[in-house]
């Protein structure tokens, strides 16, 4: 079997640092990979890493052949054992999480993996998903390559079938473990393996060849979809707030409910990794984009994102980033005034030299503390004749209502100097060409999230 034709030319080069791993359960498909990779001799070195979930009686049985087998082609194996729970919920999703954990203890950033699944594994996975209800970019199947944290994975075998490899490993006098749980058809792949695909391959032969070719058509379709995403989020303008990102609700719900779902699905999991459902995209639809979300209580929640509307604007925040002071959060004395103060939440607060602006140089010699609202504070703004509800004003700044709990005030000596960067009240300020300090209130950086 010429498998050269289908692994990546890269991972056969040299590199400077990196290493070539391969995923190795001791199954034939994995037994076959390896074997034709320590074959080759790449110039840089090859290891092998078995995950032992130890949910069979004969876990220990197949690792102790996987390191026998390693021993024989001279390839390095790393053994890892994660602790599952036989008797809990989806054990197939939790299994394979525990097989990606592990890869990732393994791999550096300059490696790759390989993982051995081939064109039958891409028809049942598109054939489960289809079954589920998925769209073009879960029906596209496994992708050949990707990335994997900071490293690499690739799939050079998705266009081999299983019948070569069992082919290649019985002209190579190759040796594999037969996992018992595989005929186990109360797992829904097991199902499709064992008793859907036998009967559709009676039917129509080159079946698991024509679901992996629909699988490459519909990746293609994705990253077209992905394209106009991407164009559309630069045409309306995606902007960060603190702890999220906004969107104009105008644009959003000019666009046709199709377009606008491809542009939330793409938006949200760029920025947050989270994937709407159907049903939170009409969640949003009829909350938030029908009167242009004018109710500022309205929300619709997508995993650890906060959907709501503020301004015009469609708001995604961080839900983890939500910090809200308790009613008897206690102040903070800021000592050292030279550094920045980070604040509960993960915000922070920090002093920047202005001139005619901010508060004079001169108060920060006196006790400054940082507290939040309590209720009934008062102040007044520099350039105001009056004084006014702390309330009132940041309605009328427009300081998001997200915000408006953790806004910090700054005391000196006392009494309320500064409402975050929003103001600073009268007494306080800076003017003409005075000295004075600029308060800075900075957030967790969104662009890395």
């Amino acid at each position: 079997m010429a498998l050269a034709a289908h692994l990546p030319h890269a991972v056969l080069q040299a590199s400077e640092a990196g290493c070539c791993w391969v995923g190795f359960s001791g199954g034939l498909d994995s037994t076959v990979l390896l074997h034709w990779v320590a074959q080759q001799r790449p110039a840089w070195p090859v290891r092998a890493v078995h995950v032992n979930h130890g949910l069979s009686g004969n876990a220990d049985a197949w690792q102790r052949q996987c390191e026998q087998q390693c021993q024989a082609l001279g390839v390095e194996l790393a053994v890892i054992t994660p602790d599952l729970d036989a008797a809990a919920g989806n054990l197939e999703a939790r299994a394979r999480e525990a097989r990606y954990q592990a890869f990732n203890q393994c791999l550096a950033p300059a490696d790759v993996l390989l993982l051995a699944h081939h064109q039958d594994d891409q028809a049942e996975t598109v054939l489960y998903r289809l079954l589920r209800g998925a769209g073009a970019k879960g029906l596209s199947g496994m992708a050949a390559s990707r990335i994997l944290g900071e490293a690499r994975l690739h799939r050079p075998l998705l266009q081999v079938t299983r019948a070569e490899l069992e082919a290649y490993a019985q002209e190579q006098g190759l040796t594999w473990v037969e996992d018992e749980s595989n005929q186990d058809v109360r797992f829904d792949r097991n199902y499709l393996r064992q008793q859907v695909l036998p009967v559709l391959r009676q039917r129509w032969p080159a079946v698991t060849r024509s679901l992996a070719d629909a699988a490459n058509l519909l990746r293609r379709s994705d990253v077209l979809l992905t394209e106009y995403a991407a164009d559309d989020v630069s045409r309306l303008g995606s902007a960060a707030v603190p702890t999220g990102f906004s969107l104009p609700l105008a644009g959003l719900a000019a666009m046709s409910a199709p377009r606008r779902h491809n542009l939330l699905r793409y938006w949200l999991e760029r920025h947050f990794t989270e994937v709407p459902s159907r049903n939170a995209l009409g969640q949003i639809d009829a909350q938030l984009m029908q009167g242009h979300g004018d109710s500022h209580r309205a929300e619709v929640v997508v995993g650890q994102v906060s959907l709501q509307c503020f301004n015009g604007r469609l708001l995604a925040l961080s839900l983890p980033l939500q910090w809200q002071p308790a009613a008897d959060e206690p102040a903070i004395s800021w000592v050292d005034t030279t550094a920045a103060l980070t604040l509960p939440g993960g915000d922070s607060v920090q002093w920047r030299p202005a001139t005619g602006s901010g508060i004079a140089a001169h108060w920060l010699g006196d006790t400054v503390t940082v507290a939040w609202r309590c209720g009934g504070e008062r102040c007044q703004p520099a350039g105001r004749a009056h004084s006014q509800q702390l309330k009132k004003l940041l309605q009328e700044y427009q300081v998001p209502v997200w915000l408006r709990a953790r806004v910090p005030l700054i005391y000196i000596a006392g009494e309320l100097a500064a409402v975050g960067d929003y103001w600073v009240c009268q007494r306080f300020a800076a003017s003409g060409a005075e000295p004075g300090w600029a308060l800075c209130w900075q957030w967790p950086d969104m662009q890395r999230r």
